[in-house]
C-alpha cells in the first residue's frame, strides 16, 4: 500500500478507535488472510490464462506476432511497474520519517481504499490523508520504515504485490517496533505513472 503494536501494513497507536502505525489500519487477520489468498489466486489465473494462450497450429507463423508483442509489452509494464512501486515504497518510508502524511496521501488514485479492521474502508485521498495524520501524530517523530516487496504480478496495466514491511519507532519516549506483511493494488494511470488502488496491512501479531 501500520498500527504501533496495533496491527496493519501502515497507521497508528491502540485499539479500534485509534488508528494504527502499519501501512494499512487495523485488519482482522482471518478476513486479511482471505483477501490475500483471493488476489493471490486471481492474480496467478491470469497468468495461467495468459502462459496456456497459444496460436493455433493451423494458422501461419506470422499469427503468433501479435502474442509476442503482448508479451513484450507486459514485461515491459512489470518492469515499469517493479521501478514505480519501488519508488513508492521508498515515499511512504520517507513520507514516515518526516511526519508529512500529504507523502503517503499522494500515493494513491483518487478513489484508492486502504483496508482496515472490521471491515472499515478507509476511502478517498481525504480520508487516507486524515487518517495517516493522525497515525502519525499518536507517535514520537522520527519513524523508521522498511518496505521490501517479495511478489509483484502485473495483469495489463494492473499490478499486484505482496511484501513485508517493519516500523521501529517511539511512542512517549518508549521504543517499539512493528511488522507484518502486506497486500496492495497498484494502477497505471494515463500519464504513465501507477497510483495505489488498495492498500491492506497483514499485522504479524
Amino acid at each position: 500500500m501500520i498500527q504501533l503494536n496495533t496491527g496493519s501494513r501502515y497507521s497508528g497507536a491502540c485499539g479500534d478507535s485509534s488508528p494504527s502505525i502499519h501501512r494499512t489500519p487495523f485488519i482482522r487477520r482471518a478476513a486479511a488472510a482471505f483477501l490475500l489468498s483471493a488476489l493471490l489466486t486471481l492474480a496467478l489465473a491470469a497468468l495461467t490464462r495468459s502462459q496456456d494462450t497459444k496460436p493455433e497450429a493451423s494458422k501461419p507463423a506470422e499469427a503468433s506476432k501479435p502474442s509476442e508483442a503482448s508479451s513484450a509489452s507486459s514485461q515491459g509494464y512489470l518492469a515499469e511497474a517493479r521501478r514505480a512501486i519501488d519508488k513508492g515504497n521508498a515515499q511512504w518510508a520517507e513520507a514516515w520519517e518526516k511526519g508529512d502524511a500529504s507523502m503517503v496521501a499522494a500515493l494513491f488514485m483518487e478513489d484508492g481504499s486502504i483496508l482496515a479492521r472490521n471491515g472499515k474502508i478507509i476511502k478517498g485521498r481525504q480520508q487516507i490523508l486524515e487518517r495517516q495524520k493522525a497515525a502519525m501524530q499518536s507517535v514520537d517523530p522520527g519513524v523508521k520504515v522498511t518496505v521490501t516487496t517479495l511478489d509483484l504480478w502485473v495483469d495489463g496495466e494492473t499490478a499486484y504485490e505482496t511484501g513485508k514491511y517493519h516500523y521501529s519507532y517511539k511512542e512517549k519516549g518508549k521504543p517499539a517496533t512493528d511488522e507484518g506483511r502486506y497486500v496492495t493494488v497498484w494502477k497505471r494511470q494515463p500519464d504513465g505513472s501507477w497510483k495505489l488502488s488498495m492498500d491492506m496491512g497483514l499485522p504479524q501479531n
